[in-house]
């Protein structure tokens, strides 16, 4: 057997190479019905999430790590349209979050609103306590327009969302999804505390694609996001950067199909979900640094000889981590469809 054998990096007899990362992870339920989530790291340590209501819409709640205090904020609201409600994202200061909301009115179905798939959607900031909401992006109200995935930068003095630009076409591979462009704006308050958004800039790195944002890194200086740019179908999509900056545009993955990329607390790190040695063709959650170096797997939801084997397809979504890094919450899909999921907790060990 080969040994490798180092001393106060004094190489002896061989030479010594780095060994592989490996985590082990344990998952526990966290709500068995719900998506998108955003883990409160101001103070109060909550986690909001998506859930769908005996009304079939769904709506914002919060709840503890341990699931405790669970309250609905956006249920029923005077100020909302009460459709679908989805997607929040904390402010840094933890008094306001950023929502996506089904407009009251609009020509086609809400299943084209859900949470996630964006048409008939503004994007409303809403304070912790429920009592003020506010409009800030008012989308066009017909199918071609949409917006997901819209979330506040480290200091809360921007934000950034995914607009829609064309309508999907089931037709034509490279648009199955419809084509997007990513908008950053300046978040402005006036004397009277009403917001405002301006300098709204757009990015299209590699021209027209599915583009899908999912924030800022931590110290504000990249956005992360998937893309099928350049790609001969929206089905391979891949993880970037870019610098916002320098507008550079980095890939840290190159195959097999990847999504909902999210970056620890400090940085260093990404999680992101990939089909890769996924069995039965769902995804999981992996890590990599954050140059894209030291991919590794960290659960195995699609793996029948593993105690996390779900026993069918799912599909890992869009994670949040706890203020000390050490595990996340995310949304698990079980229907691609009709985005049906549930909420797991990931300790990392």
């Amino acid at each position: 057997m080969r040994k490798l054998y180092c001393l106060l990096g004094i190489i002896l007899l061989v030479s010594c190479e780095k060994e592989p990362i490996i985590l082990t992870t344990t998952v526990t339920t966290f709500r068995e019905s719900g998506l998108a989530t955003d883990w409160d790291r101001s103070g109060s340590n909550r986690i909001a999430y998506s859930a769908k209501g005996s009304d079939g819409y769904y709506d914002i709640y919060f709840a503890l790590p341990d699931g405790s205090n669970d309250t609905c904020l956006t249920c029923n609201h005077p100020n909302l349209p009460n459709r679908h409600v989805g997607s929040a994202s904390w402010h840094p200061s933890g008094d306001w979050l950023m929502i996506e909301v089904e407009k009251l009115d609009h020509p086609g179905s809400s299943t084209d609103a859900l949470p996630g798939f964006g048409a008939y959607t503004d994007v409303y900031l809403i304070s912790s306590d429920g009592q003020t909401t506010h409009k800030i992006i008012d989308t066009p109200n017909d199918y071609q327009h949409g917006v997901i995935a819209s979330r506040f930068s480290p200091d809360g003095t921007k934000i950034v969302w995914t607009d829609r630009k064309t309508a999907p076409n089931p037709l034509w591979p490279p648009e199955t999804f419809g084509f997007w462009t990513i908008k950053m704006a300046d978040l402005n308050w006036s004397i009277d505390s009403i917001p405002s958004i301006s300098n709204i800039q757009t990015f299209e790195p590699d021209g027209s694609a599915f583009y899908e944002c999912y924030g800022f890194s931590p110290d504000g200086t990249k956005l992360i996001l998937c893309s099928s740019v350049n790609r001969p179908s929206t089905w391979d999509q891949q993880i970037y950067t870019i610098d916002i900056a320098t507008g550079a545009f980095e890939a840290l993955t190159e195959k097999d199909y990847n999504e909902h990329a999210f970056y620890t607390p400090d940085g260093n790190q990404i999680v992101w979900m990939t089909n890769k040695d996924a069995q039965y063709g769902g995804t999981d959650w992996w890590m990599m640094n954050a140059d894209g170096s030291d991919k590794h797997r960290l659960t195995y939801f699609n793996n029948p000889d593993n105690d996390q084997d779900m026993g069918h397809a799912v599909w890992a979504g869009l994670g949040s981590f706890s203020p000390e890094g050490d595990r996340f919450v995310g949304g698990m899909q079980l229907d691609l469809v009709s985005q049906e999921g549930k909420i797991v907790m990931v300790n990392l060990e």
